[in-house]
């Protein structure tokens, strides 16, 4: 998939007397720490990393396939990353209930995403940091200088369930790792088996929806998942699977590019646009729309871990129910 290299924008340290000497403190407590204690030597998608054995708090940087991996295994998390309320998600994303839980134990909102805090990760001197490569990429000597870093792959680079393989082995939830995926595994096949006919005699399309238009991203997580469960995919939705990449239509080619769908999950940001979408006439002469098969889902499930391929599932499963 061809995609962008997308900047990131970081609070540096180097101005400040007071981070430097945070970030030399972790440093050194950390280098003593794989010193003198037992660790685990693991391959990553960035090279080999050698984490401790005993693992007190982690940090992600992310926000959704770190931190759906790190909740998942039941790892100490203590800091992630934010969204900013301006970008206007109205849907409790899939990992809502698992952060509020996980802040009950004391995790914090350290940064925005996409503003990664060196100085808010030093303050917490975490055993360990996991994010995906393109987050660490720019910041990885200063990272490192903090706690050993878990690199995951991009949604074009690795699968979750490798990720969450691979994290496992790092903090040693090997087994539970191997138990989400069969989890996952054994809830595809049940979906299968129930709505085998509706699968096999249903085209279906998932894709954002907003003022401007919508498209069809192959390589995101709701379509690898339809992938899994064996949908017939609609004639766009077949096209962004064939080339890994995402589809886009203006608003005028929406409407004629799913009229070929009998089931739509689609992900649209606010409920007022929502509102607006339903009161379309042309959006009520979708053959899905007028039929009733239609699953509103939240555009954070585009990537994730475990967690939010079972969401995924709920919604897939929703959305067979009602052809």
């Amino acid at each position: 998939m061809n995609r962008a290299f997308s900047a990131r924008r970081v609070t540096t340290v180097a101005a400040s007397t007071l981070v430097a000497a945070v970030l030399l403190t972790s440093c050194s407590s950390t280098s003593n720490d794989v010193a003198a204690g037992e660790t685990r030597t693991v391959q990553t998608v960035m090279g080999e990393v050698s984490v401790p054995v005993d693992i007190d708090s982690v940090i992600v940087l992310e926000g959704r396939r770190d931190t759906d991996i790190a909740l998942a295994l039941d790892l100490p998390l203590v800091g992630f990353p934010a969204r900013d309320p301006a970008d206007g998600y109205e849907l409790r994303g899939p990992l809502a209930d698992a952060i509020d839980a996980a802040m009950e134990e004391g995790a914090e909102e350290l940064f925005l995403v996409d503003e990664i805090n060196i100085e808010a990760i030093a303050q917490k001197a975490p055993s360990v940091i996991i994010s995906r490569s393109t987050e660490i990429e720019p910041i990885k000597d200063q990272l490192e200088a903090i706690a050993p870093v878990i690199a995951i792959g991009n949604q074009d680079e690795t699968t979750w369930q490798e990720d969450l393989l691979t994290v496992g082995e790092a903090t040693g939830t090997e087994a539970r790792a191997e138990e989400l995926i069969a989890e996952y595994e054994g809830r595809v096949l049940e979906i299968q088996t129930t709505y085998a006919t509706q699968i096999a005699e249903n085209s279906v399309v998932a894709f954002e929806y907003d003022d401007e238009g919508s498209d069809v991203g192959g390589g995101r997580l709701e379509s690898l998942v339809l992938e899994d469960v064996g949908a017939l995919p609609s004639e766009a939705f077949a096209t962004a699977l064939a080339s890994d990449e995402t589809q886009e239509f203006s608003y005028e080619q929406t409407l004629s590019a799913y009229n070929d769908a009998d089931a739509i999950l689609v992900f649209v940001t606010s409920s007022a646009w929502w509102d607006e979408v339903n009161a379309d006439a042309l959006w009520q002469q979708l053959p899905a729309v007028a039929a009733g098969h239609v699953v509103r889902g939240d555009r954070l499930t585009h990537d994730g871990g475990p967690i939010t391929a079972m969401k995924i599932l709920d919604a897939v499963e929703e959305l067979y129910k009602t052809i």
